[in-house]
């Protein structure tokens, strides 16, 4: 399985393969603008530092808010790719024990890998959001020379999160429907 071509393995037909049709064109779109979105903000990054550099060393000023904003686009260029990098297959993975496997057990080394991300990003997911709602709530503001809400940079993980759950349940489900790869044969 391509994890860029999931279209030619979805199970015709049936409320199952209609759902996951649609499923993995929303995370699949979802996926790519906000990696085209890290981009940009990768092209800011570079532009910001570039300033701060010049500022610092030709000028001879420098600029202390640029160090903090850079920290938050970092955090922000992370969110925006690990939608894509999860639906590409581009996460680091280790497969000393899943090369092993049969088909049927790298079947459901996938179902358990793709149900842990699930998991995992539900519950930073979760937390980021009671995280945001709280730092709105309470009005916080960073201490560094922006000072900004925090609220806006901790929505980041709200929208990574939130990526990531959305790209991998259409991956769980894919492999829920398709069933065994016929490819896949035992090393």
């Amino acid at each position: 399985m391509t994890p860029e071509s999931p279209q030619k393995e979805i199970p015709p037909g049936g409320p199952g393969g209609i759902l996951l049709r649609a499923l993995e064109t929303l995370s699949r779109w979802l996926a790519v603008l906000a990696a085209g979105l890290g981009a940009l903000v990768v092209l800011g990054l570079t532009a910001l530092i570039a300033y701060s550099v010049v500022m610092r060393y030709l000028a001879n000023r420098p600029q202390t808010w640029t160090d903090e904003l850079a920290g938050y686009l970092m955090v922000l260029i992370v969110m925006l790719g690990v939608g894509e990098a999860a639906r590409r297959g581009d996460h680091i993975g280790v497969d000393l024990v899943t090369r092993k496997l049969g088909p049927r057990g790298r079947r459901w080394a996938r179902i358990w890998g793709w149900s842990s991300t699930i998991l995992v990003a539900a519950v930073l997911f979760r937390s980021s959001l009671e995280m945001v709602g709280f730092s709105r709530m309470v009005g916080l503001m960073s201490e560094g020379y922006v000072e900004v809400p925090v609220w806006i940079p901790q929505s980041a993980l709200v929208l990574g999160m939130g990526l990531l759950l959305l790209v991998a349940a259409s991956r769980l489900l894919l492999e829920l429907l398709r069933g065994p790869d016929p490819d896949d044969e035992p090393s």
